[in-house]
């Protein structure tokens, strides 16, 4: 066993075990062992084939021969907009491959629960507008939201450590009558902006040096200004993970971002990896027209895809999760599981994982099924889980049955960190001269 592989399943043993004896179901565990490669590589790499942009661009960099931050971007749901499970791959990627910093962010505050890893974020006066909220009106990108001002607004991020600001920009939307803003950094440089255009976004340096820890970008109050991201980085080549989630939404978030203003923020970004995390609300959804999902669920990925055609593409599946058992689901129940419970899988919940691994299948890009990462020897494929994990000291799943906390997010990071690591010394391997 490989030593990150090695350390992800002695960690996951230990929860498990701790699981499993509160739900009185210890047993023995079968290893997966993978499929001998083919010689064609693309067979080789099987899964992981949809990977290799992302492989290729860690080993330019490790080769010194990059010109960018290896940047990944996930976008999904709550377990997206929570940054404990971004923020372990943050962690895992950059210990091993160097650590470019925090990289993009949803502009200000975006929510009330929002804390993010590495940075502290102060907002006062600017509005937020969701993509989310059906009655908003957009234009929307990436992050799905703007945040608007038309008098005068303040906005500051603080970054954990001197250096972490050293590089950034500001993403601001160009509108007729657009206000300024003046753009502010600790260690004193200013920059004064307009934002008065033709509607598209605009990037603006942000005025740094090497010791920058701290920017404020303030709204003058003489026109609308609406921002649409912000980003810093480190001086040192390394790895970005980006994580932009929103709270209670579905795939059909994505239905609602301006296509054109997506197209230019990811060839400013270029990606390396996509990972796309949406499921959970969609299978607490019983009235979910399945076939109209997989229809939506593909065409925006595709679109997405389109907008990054140098990215490789991750399917996220939702996580496990429950809720209180329905009389009319008796064979849903838990019960087999967890002696004595009242708790049910939602009827839709496994209907979304098999679309999403169909259409993943059908396109080529490579699926890691989050609920699968929580399974113990007698639930292969972690039905039920999310039960003796909340039942954890310290828990690793929240009251809700839907959400992990902390320690399971960790974990499961663990496990998607271990499979791409896989693909990378499968990927490495192959390449000539490997």
């Amino acid at each position: 066993m490989r030593g990150a592989d090695r350390k992800v399943g002695l960690a996951r043993a230990a929860l498990l075990a701790g699981a499993l004896c509160l739900a009185g179901l210890l047993g023995g565990c079968a290893v997966n062992q993978p499929a001998p490669m083919a010689q064609d590589v693309a067979s080789a790499l099987g899964r992981y084939a949809a990977a290799a942009p992302f492989y290729e661009a860690l080993d330019r960099a490790s080769h010194g021969t990059g010109t960018r931050p290896v940047l990944l971007l996930q976008i999904g749901d709550s377990h997206t907009a929570n940054d404990a499970f971004s923020g372990h791959m943050r962690e895992l990627l950059q210990a091993r491959f160097g650590d470019a910093g925090r990289g993009l962010l949803p502009p200000g505050v975006p929510h009330r629960y929002y804390h993010p890893a590495r940075v502290t974020v102060q907002s006062d006066g600017f509005k937020v507008v969701s993509a989310y909220h059906a009655g908003s009106h957009g234009p929307f990108g990436i992050t799905g939201l703007r945040q608007h001002a038309d008098k005068r607004a303040e906005m500051r991020l603080v970054t954990d450590a001197p250096g972490d600001a050293a590089i950034g920009w500001i993403e601001v939307l160009a509108q007729p009558g657009g206000g300024h803003l003046v753009l502010t950094a600790d260690t004193g440089g200013s920059t004064e902006i307009s934002t008065a255009g033709a509607g598209m976004p605009l990037f603006v340096k942000l005025p740094t040096i090497a010791t920058t820890q701290a920017i404020t970008v303030q709204a003058r109050g003489d026109g609308p200004v609406d921002l649409l991201s912000w980003y810093v980085q480190r001086d040192a080549p390394g790895v970005l993970y980006d994580n932009l989630g929103t709270i209670g939404a579905t795939i059909d978030l994505l239905g609602r971002f301006d296509p054109d203003i997506v197209k230019t923020e990811l060839q400013h970004l270029q990606p390396a990896l996509l990972l796309v995390a949406f499921g959970t609300n969609e299978g607490f959804n019983d009235t979910l027209d399945i076939d109209g999902y997989r229809r939506r669920y593909e065409q925006y990925v595709r679109a997405l895809h389109e907008a990054a055609p140098q990215a490789g593409i991750v399917i996220v599946a939702p996580p496990d999760g429950v809720r209180a058992r329905r009389p009319a689901e008796p064979d849903l129940s838990c019960a087999t599981l967890v002696p004595g419970g009242s708790f049910a899988t939602p009827p839709s919940l496994a209907p979304v994982r098999a679309a999403q691994a169909d259409i993943a299948a059908r396109n080529g890009w490579m699926l890691w099924n989050w609920q699968q990462a929580m399974a113990g020897p007698n639930s292969p494929d972690g039905r039920c889980m999310i039960l003796p994990w909340s039942a954890l000291d310290p828990p690793a799943a929240a009251r809700d049955h839907v959400h992990l906390l902390e320690p399971g997010y960790r974990l499961t990071a663990d496990d998607l960190f271990a499979a791409l690591m896989r693909g990378y010394d499968r990927w490495r391997a192959l390449k000539p001269g490997g």
